[in-house]
C-alpha cells in the first residue's frame, strides 16, 4: 500500500509540473534536429563521393570528414536523449497503468457492494415503508430525491468503471507503442554507432593516405590563411573607415542637437516663465474678485488653474528635452524602453530598427543560399600543428548559384578581391559579408530587404563553387553564423 501511494504521489507531482508541455516540445525539437543531422550526413557522403581522390580538394575532404564525425557524434547524442525520454515515458506510463488498475479494482469493489445491498433490499414494501415513515410531506419529497440520487450514483459508478477500462486500454496501447519505438530507436543507435566508428576509421585511413602529400597540403593551408588575413585586413580597414565616418556624422548630429536644444531650452524657459507669470496674475485677479459674484469668481479660478497647469507642463517639457539631449552619444533607448550600449550606427531610428530586427531574428535568419552545404566551419581547426582559421562558414554549391542577403539592411561596400567580389551589408551595428561573388546586382548605399539577390557564387580555389559567409558585431567581432541562421 505504501509503495502504491508513493507511485501515485510521484505521478501526480510530475503531472502537476507546468513544464510537462515543454517535454513534448523537446521531443519535437530533437526530431527536427535528428532529421537535419541525417540530411547533413547524407549531403556530406554525396560530396565526399564526388571529390574523392582529387588532390586539390584534400583540405576540403579533411574538413568534410571531420564534420561528418562531428555530425555523427551529435546524432548519437540526439538518439541517446530520445532513449532517455522514452525510458521516462515508459516509467510514467507504467505508473499510470498501475494507478488505473488499483482505481478500477476499488470501483468494482464499491459497485459490487452497492449491487449486493440493492439486491438484499429489493422489496417494494421496504421502499414504501421508507417513504411512509417520513415525518411530513417535505421529508417524503427529500426521501424520494434521495432514492433517485442513489440510482443515478450507481449508474455514474458503472459509467466510471467503463471509462476507466477504456482509459486503461488506451494507456496499455500507448505503452506498447512506446516499447516498439524504443526498440527501433535502439536499432538506430546501434547503426549510427557503427557509422560513427566507420567514419573515424575512414578519417584515420585518409590521414595515412595523404601523409606523402603534406607539403602540398601545407602549401594550400598557407595560401588559404594568407587569403584570409588579406581579406580580414581589407574588411577591418573598411569597417574602421566606416566607423570613423559614422562617429563623425554622429558628433555633427549631437552638436546640432545640442545647439538646437540650447535655443529650444531658452524658448521653453521663456514660455514657462510667461505662463508662470500668467498663472500668478490670474491667481491675483481671482483673489481680487473675492467679493464679486460667484460666476465671475469661478471663471477667474478656472483661468488661474489652467494657467498653472500650462506652466507645469512647459517646465516638464523643458526637463524632458534636456534629458534627451544629455543622453545623446552616451546611451541608446531601445524600442522596448530599455537602455542599450551606445553604438554610433544606432544613433538614428533607422539604424536602431535594423539592429533590433537583426537581433530579434537570431536563429531564425534565412540562409544566404537555397542549396549547398557547409564545407568549412567557423573558427579554428588544426592539421598537424597548422591552424586553418575561418571568420565565417564556407558553403560549397554549384557555380552560379544565386546568393541572397539574410536580413534587411544597407549595402555599404562592393569590393573587388582577387578575381571575385565581396559584398558587405550593414544591419545597424551588425554587418554581414558575402565573399566570392560574381555578377553583383546591388550598389553601395542601396537599402535592401531580406532575400534580395546580391550576386552569384564564384569559382573556389578547388575549382568548384563556394562562398564565404561572415557576420560581424560591433567593431571587428566575428560571430558564428550557425548561431544566427535557422536550421535547414
Amino acid at each position: 500500500m505504501k509503495k502504491y501511494l508513493l507511485h501515485i504521489f510521484f505521478f501526480l507531482f510530475i503531472g502537476s509540473i507546468p513544464g510537462s508541455s515543454f517535454a513534448q516540445q523537446t521531443k519535437e525539437e530533437l526530431t527536427k534536429q535528428r532529421q537535419s543531422l541525417m540530411k547533413e550526413i547524407d549531403d556530406l557522403n554525396k560530396s565526399l563521393h564526388d571529390v574523392q581522390g582529387q588532390k586539390k580538394n584534400v583540405l576540403r575532404i579533411l574538413e568534410q570528414r571531420r564534420r561528418k564525425v562531428a555530425a555523427l557524434d551529435e546524432l548519437v547524442a540526439n538518439i541517446n536523449k530520445k532513449i532517455k525520454q522514452l525510458d521516462d515515458d515508459l516509467y510514467l506510463k507504467q505508473v499510470e497503468i498501475y494507478r488505473l488498475n488499483k482505481e478500477l479494482d476499488t470501483l468494482k469493489e464499491n459497485y459490487k457492494k452497492s449491487i449486493v445491498f440493492a439486491y438484499k433490499n429489493r422489496s417494494n414494501y421496504q421502499y414504501l415503508n421508507f417513504l411512509f415513515s417520513s415525518k411530513n410531506f417535505n421529508d417524503a419529497i427529500k426521501r424520494v430525491a434521495y432514492l433517485k440520487g442513489y440510482r443515478k450514483l450507481r449508474e455514474a459508478e458503472a459509467d466510471r468503471i467503463k471509462n476507466t477500462q477504456v482509459f486503461l486500454q488506451q494507456n496499455i496501447a500507448q505503452l506498447n507503442t512506446a516499447k516498439d519505438d524504443k526498440k527501433q530507436t535502439l536499432v538506430a543507435q546501434t547503426e549510427q554507432l557503427k557509422n560513427l566508428e566507420d567514419a573515424k576509421k575512414e578519417q584515420e585511413e585518409h590521414l595515412k593516405e595523404i601523409k606523402g602529400q603534406e607539403k602540398e597540403i601545407f602549401a594550400q593551408i598557407s595560401k588559404k590563411e594568407k587569403q584570409r588575413r588579406e581579406l580580414s585586413n581589407a574588411i577591418t580597414a573598411a569597417i574602421k573607415k566606416e566607423i570613423a565616418e559614422a562617429e563623425k556624422k554622429e558628433k555633427e548630429r549631437i552638436a546640432k542637437l545640442k545647439a538646437d536644444a540650447e535655443a529650444k531650452r531658452k524658448q521653453l524657459e521663456a514660455e514657462a516663465k510667461a505662463k508662470a507669470d500668467a498663472a500668478t496674475k490670474a491667481k491675483a485677479d481671482a483673489d481680487a474678485k473675492t467679493k464679486a459674484d460667484a460666476t465671475v469668481k469661478a471663471e477667474a479660478d478656472a483661468k488661474a488653474k489652467k494657467a498653472e497647469d500650462e506652466a507645469k507642463a512647459a517646465e516638464q517639457k523643458s526637463k524632458s528635452f534636456n534629458t534627451e539631449v544629455a543622453n545623446a552619444g552616451k546611451v541608446i533607448i531601445g524600442s522596448d524602453g530599455k537602455s542599450r550600449e551606445y553604438n554610433p550606427f544606432e544613433g538614428t531610428k533607422e539604424g536602431l530598427k535594423l539592429s533590433e530586427n537583426f537581433e530579434n531574428n537570431k536563429r531564425k535568419l534565412g540562409w544566404p543560399v537555397d542549396i549547398g552545404q557547409v564545407c568549412g566551419e567557423f573558427g579554428t581547426t588544426k592539421y598537424r600543428g597548422l591552424d586553418v582559421h575561418r571568420d565565417g562558414i564556407e558553403i560549397c554549391l554549384p557555380i552560379g548559384t544565386p546568393v541572397k542577403v539574410v536580413a534587411d539592411g544597407i549595402v555599404t561596400h562592393v569590393t573587388d578581391f582577387d578575381e571575385y567580389k565581396v559584398v558587405s551589408v550593414r544591419h545597424g551595428k551588425y554587418v554581414t559579408f558575402y565573399v566570392k561573388l560574381v555578377g553583383v546586382q546591388v550598389a553601395e548605399g542601396q537599402a535592401i530587404k531580406a532575400g534580395t539577390i546580391l550576386g552569384k557564387a564564384s569559382v573556389s580555389d578547388e575549382g568548384d563553387g563556394a562562398i564565404l559567409f561572415e557576420i560581424m558585431r560591433g567593431n571587428n567581432n566575428y560571430e558564428n553564423p550557425r548561431n544566427w541562421l535557422k536550421s535547414r
